[in-house]
């Protein structure tokens, strides 16, 4: 289990969250910390998650010896069925904005995805888990004018 921390502990949905340490509000950091808790790796500092989706490829293990495992970035178009790569572990970056929700862009990560159903976790956005229809999330990130920047999978 990985935590997720937001600003408030009330949603405009009067639902609670856990909220109780770490770093907070950081989207990077959530994806960070779930790579380190559940698999023992890590990457480099960025600046944010657009920084992140343009100049991280590879997560690092936390351990000495064993190498680094690669990430696969992908864009639109994409060729290949949905579930090839919305699955648990996918990053799923959204496009910076000029607007202060978006203005760095965000990463959150997949968790759960079938056929019918995608459970994205995140952090700094409410509400912090948050489930889709996988074919609407898939045209909605395969689309041209896309929200989307990209996702990163694990190779």
């Amino acid at each position: 289990m990985v935590n997720i921390y937001v600003k408030s502990d009330r949603t405009a949905l009067s639902k609670t969250y856990k909220t109780d340490a770490g770093i907070p509000f950081e989207c990077v950091e959530f994806v960070r910390r779930y790579f380190n808790q559940m698999h023992g790796l890590t990457f480099p500092s960025v600046v944010d998650a657009t920084d992140m989706f343009y100049r991280i490829h590879a997560l690092v293990p936390l351990k000495w010896g064993p190498e680094p495992v690669r990430l696969q970035t992908h864009i639109y178009p994409y060729v290949k069925p949905a579930l090839y790569y919305l699955r648990p572990g996918t990053m799923l970056f959204w496009e910076p904005k000029p607007t202060d929700k978006l203005k760095y862009g965000h990463v959150a990560l997949v968790v759960e995805a079938d056929a019918e159903h995608v459970v994205v976790a995140q952090q700094n956005r409410t509400p912090p888990v948050q489930e889709y229809n996988t074919r609407e999330l898939f045209n909605a990130i395969n689309a041209f004018n896309s929200a989307y920047l990209g996702i990163k999978t694990v190779s």
